[in-house]
């Protein structure tokens, strides 16, 4: 077999890494064509308005993703294809990580899957089971698509877990120093978008140190200066924290961590449901077939004497997903939560991948292709019935604003248009290019709520799109003067359907500015004069 192919030097290397870069530069084009031309959905407009209010933390993660952005906005402007631009290169950086982790762990396993091939060889072998994988990825399709944290997150373990790998497979000390400082500095940045990294970064690190092979790494200085830069990345997140009143714990172990656990007293269907909806979801985000040859070929790994490596990245896909599984039996997760470990079990199934596609292979990756051709197709048609919920957001809000502001213009000339509840205040900011907190006391805790007002525009009266009429009476009437509800406001797509109705209200003022109220008749009245 190894004489087939040449040395590393020879056409069968530079063959495979050809036609895997063609794949990831068309997933990524075809990424970028399909959201081309449509507005933000409220996370990419809440990302943007990072961008324009630089920090060294935000109310529910860190830094990165602001300052990320930041360059790229103040170069090519503000639209939005200039969030999916990042988006994409992003994810197409993630898809060449996990390619160069699976080569890396293939030379590790040499032994048990192709036992004569040398390196190129082994990658060629790898490659149609990588190819599939990904080309039927909704984890790589999906998160791309829709810009969220997640995808910085995704591209920092990514390349730390490359870097990591390489470290592990060069000899201790001076030779593998600094691919372990490239591995602490990639996980430090995959840190500093998203706070749950650290679930996946630690136990990528506990795999390494319980593992004996990893030990004789651990003498030297190498993988410790990896961890102070992993280190300095969350005392930079805990230091922002603490100089604005804890404000992210208080969020992930209120909202996301505490809440919703009145579910204790839930049926066990219900929980075996969740869990098996956790589960799923993993299997489905990572590819069946990526997941039945990852847990065939744990099995033969671990009863041989795993590689530190795949030791390693088998902690990383499987304690984090354990423990989430754990939440789902008390409370409802998110699914976005498993999209590193589901990353983790792509590797592994390209890993454990034979060096004989067979029928099966092929037959297990249609559920994955037809779920990533259900979130493609109806992006690509515009058709919102048909959308994730929370994409449909890339339509109307353009229109709707315009036809706000004209409306401002009209009948409350000295008003500025405000949001409450992050999602509103993040699509006015975008439109307007105006950030301005949110307005009023929110259900949550606001999203918004760190941003200063710095030009004083929410001092005087103020149109506020809440998203119901019950919740803006609840969370204006107390915090504002003059608060009168005015009409709803709906968002619609263009073909008669609509994306969202947020209702309309006028307010005075802030009440904490006009203590007492003035008399709010004439504002009730000139407000209902103008509906």
């Amino acid at each position: 077999m190894s004489g087939s192919s040449g040395g590393l030097g020879s056409r069968g290397l530079p063959a495979a890494w050809l036609w895997f870069g063609l794949i990831i530069v068309a997933m990524a084009a075809a990424r970028f064509a399909v959201m081309f031309g449509t507005g933000p959905i409220h996370d990419e407009a809440y990302y943007w308005a990072w961008s324009q209010r630089l920090d060294f933390g935000y109310y529910d993660q860190p830094f990165l993703t602001g300052w990320l952005l930041a360059p790229f906005v103040a170069v090519l402007g503000d639209g939005a294809w200039v969030l999916r631009l990042v988006a994409s290169g992003l994810t197409g950086l993630t898809t060449l990580f996990l390619g160069l982790s699976v080569l890396r762990l293939r030379e590790t396993l040499g032994s048990s899957v192709a036992p004569d091939a040398q390196d190129h060889d082994r990658l060629n072998e790898a490659l149609p089971g990588l190819a599939l994988l990904c080309l039927t990825s909704p984890l790589l399709w999906g998160v791309g698509l829709l810009y969220v944290h997640d995808t910085i997150l995704l591209c920092g373990l990514s390349a730390g877990l490359w870097l990591g790998l390489t470290a592990l497979a060069k000899p201790p000390g001076a030779w593998s120093r600094g691919w372990w400082l490239g591995a602490g500095a990639a996980l430090g940045l995959a840190f500093s978008a998203k706070v749950s990294g650290a679930l996946w970064i630690f136990t990528l690190g506990l795999g390494v140190a319980v593992h004996p092979a990893g030990w004789r790494h651990l003498r030297h200085l190498g993988p410790w200066l990896g961890a102070l830069l992993v280190t300095m990345a969350a005392g930079l997140f805990v230091g922002w924290n603490a100089l604005n009143d804890w404000v992210t714990f208080r969020h992930v172990g209120g909202e996301h961590l505490g809440a919703d656990l009145t579910d204790l007293s839930a049926a066990w269907a219900e929980r075996a449901g969740r869990v098996g909806v956790a589960l799923a979801a993993t299997v489905l985000l990572a590819g069946p077939a990526a997941a039945a040859l990852t847990l065939a070929g744990m099995g033969r790994a671990l009863r041989n004497g795993s590689s530190v490596g795949v030791f390693a990245l088998l902690a990383f896909a499987f304690l984090p997903l354990l423990g989430f599984v754990a939440l789902a039996w008390v409370r409802e997760i998110y699914l976005n939560w498993l999209l590193p470990s589901a990353m983790g079990v792509t590797v592994l199934g390209a890993v454990f991948w034979p060096p004989k596609v067979k029928g099966w292979h092929v037959i297990s990756s249609a559920p994955s292709a037809l779920l990533s051709l259900a979130v493609l197709i109806p992006l690509a048609l515009r058709e919102p019935r048909f959308m994730l919920a929370n994409a449909r957001d890339i339509l109307g809000w353009e229109a709707s604003i315009a036809l706000l502001v004209d409306y401002r213009d009209e009948a409350f000339p000295d008003a500025v248009i405000a949001g409450n509840y992050y999602h509103l205040a993040a699509q006015l900011a975008f439109h307007q290019r105006q950030v301005l907190p949110s307005v009023g006391a929110d259900p949550r805790p606001h999203q918004f709520a760190l941003f200063e007002d710095r030009t004083g525009a929410l001092d005087g009266p103020a149109l506020v799109l809440t998203p119901s009429l019950e919740a803006g009476r609840a969370a204006l009437e107390d915090s504002h003067c003059g608060v009168t509800p005015l009409v709803p406001w709906p968002v619609n797509h263009g073909r008669g359907g609509t994306i969202d109705t947020p209702y309309l209200f006028i307010t005075a003022g802030p009440r904490s500015n006009q203590s007492p109220c003035e008399d709010e008749g004439p504002r009730q009245s000139e407000s209902l004069n103008a509906e």
